[in-house]
C-alpha cells in the first residue's frame, strides 16, 4: 500500500478534500500558486471534489442513497487522488514550499516539523543562538536527489565523501543558499552567489526538500512549437549563524542538478 498524506478513511478523506480545495484558492497570490501547482493540477484536484460530492451525499444517506456501489465508487475517487498525487508530488510540493506555515501543515496533514525551520533571508536575530570566536574555511558539500514535480531533497554534508547522515558543521545553526532556475545548455549561468537571478534563502536543517516550481522567472521565453528543453537548477551553499552573519563560512558553488 502506497505510504500517503491522503486519508483513505471515506469520511476522513470528505473533509480533507473539502478542506484543501477551499485552502488552494485562497491568498494572493493563491496557495495554489505558492506551492507551485500548474493551473491544470489545481483543476484536476477540483475535480475530484467535483465527483466526490453528490456520491458522498449518496453514501451519507444510509435509509435511502447508499450503496455497495456507491462506496466502492467513493473508495476508487480516493485511490485516484493518492495515484495522481504520486505521479505529480502535489503534496511533496507543499511540503518542500519556501515559508510553510502551522495552517498549511494542518490542512494538508502534514508534520508541523516542516513549518518550523526558518525560511526567507538570512535572519539577524534568533532565540537560540551559537556562538562561534573565528569564521570557518569549511565548506558545504551538497547531494541532490530528484524527486519528481520540480522538487529536489537536499542534503548537505561536511566533507566531500559525503558520508553518513546530511549533518551542518559544528557551531552553525543553518544551511544558506543560493539557487535558481534555469534551461539546461543556457548560456552565461551564474558564476557566483550574488547573480542577482538566484534567490538566497536558507534552512536550519542539513536535509530538506526544496519546490522549485515557483522559480520560474529565469526561463526564457520560447519558439512557437520548440521543444522545452531540460531544466537545472544552480546552486550555491554556505554555512551560516542566525545571529552573527559576520562568522558564516565561505560559499562554495556552482552546483548543479537536473529537475524533472
Amino acid at each position: 500500500m502506497t505510504n500517503t498524506n491522503i486519508p483513505r478513511d471515506i469520511k476522513t478523506y470528505n473533509t480533507y478534500i473539502n478542506q484543501t480545495n477551499d485552502y488552494l484558492t485562497l491568498g494572493n497570490p493563491t496557495n495554489a500558486t505558492r506551492f507551485g501547482w500548474s493551473a491544470s493540477q489545481l483543476a484536476t484536484w477540483q475535480g475530484f471534489l467535483n465527483d466526490w460530492k453528490p456520491k458522498f451525499t449518496l453514501y451519507s444517506d444510509r435509509k435511502g442513497g447508499y450503496t455497495t456501489d456507491i462506496k466502492n465508487d467513493l473508495e476508487l475517487i480516493i485511490d485516484n487522488t493518492i495515484s495522481y498525487d504520486k505521479v505529480n508530488k502535489l503534496i511533496n510540493k507543499v511540503k518542500a514550499t519556501s515559508g510553510l506555515t502551522s495552517q498549511d501543515c494542518s490542512t494538508f496533514r502534514i508534520s508541523q516539523s516542516l513549518a518550523a525551520a526558518p525560511t526567507g533571508a538570512h535572519p539577524l536575530t534568533k532565540t537560540k543562538v551559537i556562538d562561534k570566536i573565528l569564521p570557518t574555511a569549511e565548506l558545504v558539500f551538497p547531494k541532490f536527489e530528484v524527486i519528481g514535480g520540480g522538487v529536489l531533497r537536499v542534503k548537505c554534508f561536511t566533507s566531500i565523501s559525503e558520508s553518513g547522515r546530511a549533518h551542518k558543521l559544528k557551531g552553525f545553526d543553518l544551511v544558506e543558499y543560493a539557487f535558481g532556475v534555469f534551461y539546461l545548455g543556457a548560456a552565461n549561468l551564474p558564476t557566483t552567489y550574488t547573480d542577482p537571478r538566484l534567490t538566497i534563502t536558507h534552512s536550519s536543517r542539513a536535509s530538506f526538500l526544496l519546490n522549485t516550481t515557483p522559480y520560474t522567472a529565469n526561463l526564457t521565453a520560447l519558439a512557437n512549437g520548440a521543444t522545452t528543453p531540460a531544466k537545472i537548477a544552480v546552486f550555491f551553499f554556505h554555512w551560516a549563524k542566525s545571529k552573527h552573519p559576520t562568522l558564516d563560512g565561505p560559499w562554495s558553488g556552482p552546483y548543479t542538478t537536473q529537475i524533472l
